[in-house]
């Protein structure tokens, strides 16, 4: 981990990915509160002292977006009933990868498409995610943490929304997208458990190495989805999520500092 990954990771053991995404400046020059918006992968094996200090943040709200099965293979259970917990039950496109993963003919090219392609369908995908990620918001339910398995693609988006709705500019919010490469600790993680990935890592880095990747070409395609499909990130965030010119104030009166 370099030094600016250090300074907004948390002192956790066994976290992984996790991270606080405050401290960018916006456009008019204000800059995002620290201690108020946390992003993170899997939170299944934190240890105690590790749940103890995440307590400690305060947090008050928890969007998790994985799918059923990872939840159930992965639990989050370090918070108590302050926390409200936030998920939701779905499929989504994002499977072709583990069928990807398990075809000898894949190729790295052909897993990099396959992430654009997630990349290009994760807005319409997890948009009901995301419109509860700012209802929470919005009802005064913060510090608030979001998490996938990762912590970088329906994660990143998420953070990505967020900032844009703060006014971050589009360079410090891929930044922030970029910055999972210097976090995210794929060694250690994949040695944890045995799974498909491990596998294909250990006998195919080239081919796996694409879903691991935090890569400027993913977050250009969703900001290149948005502008050709809703008309931008701020029609999007009105149009499909409900955050609208008072509500964005509303989040910037609370997360924002001169």
């Amino acid at each position: 981990m370099n030094a600016a990954a250090a300074l907004t990771a948390l002192p956790l053991a066994s976290a992984f990915n996790l991270r606080d995404f405050g401290g960018h400046r916006t456009r008019d020059g204000r800059q995002v509160r620290t201690g108020m918006l946390y992003r993170s992968g899997t939170m299944a094996l934190l240890t105690q002292a590790d749940a103890d200090a995440l307590r400690a943040l305060g947090i008050r709200s928890i969007c998790d977006f994985r799918r059923p099965n990872e939840r159930v293979e992965e639990p989050t259970s370090w918070h108590g009933d302050e926390v409200d917990y936030f998920c939701r039950d779905y499929s989504e496109q994002s499977g072709v990868l583990s069928e990807m993963l398990r075809s000898d003919r894949a190729t790295a090219a052909d897993m990099h498409e396959a992430m654009l392609r997630v990349y290009r369908a994760i807005a319409t995908d997890h948009a009901d995610a995301y419109r509860a990620m700012f209802a929470q918001m919005l009802a005064g339910r913060l510090p608030i943490l979001i998490n996938c398995a990762a912590g970088k693609d329906r994660t990143g988006a998420g953070a990505m929304l967020i900032l844009a709705a703060l006014n971050v500019p589009r360079a410090a919010i891929l930044k922030d997208y970029l910055a999972t490469n210097d976090h995210a600790d794929w060694t250690w993680r994949l040695a944890q458990t045995e799974s498909r990935l491990t596998r294909a890592l250990r006998e195919r880095p080239d081919v796996a190495e694409p879903i691991l990747r935090a890569d400027a070409a993913y977050l250009d395609a969703l900001f290149e989805t948005l502008e050709q499909d809703h008309g931008g990130v701020d029609a999007y965030l009105e149009q499909m999520l409900g955050v609208d010119a008072a509500a964005r104030a509303m989040l910037c009166e609370a997360l924002l500092t001169s």
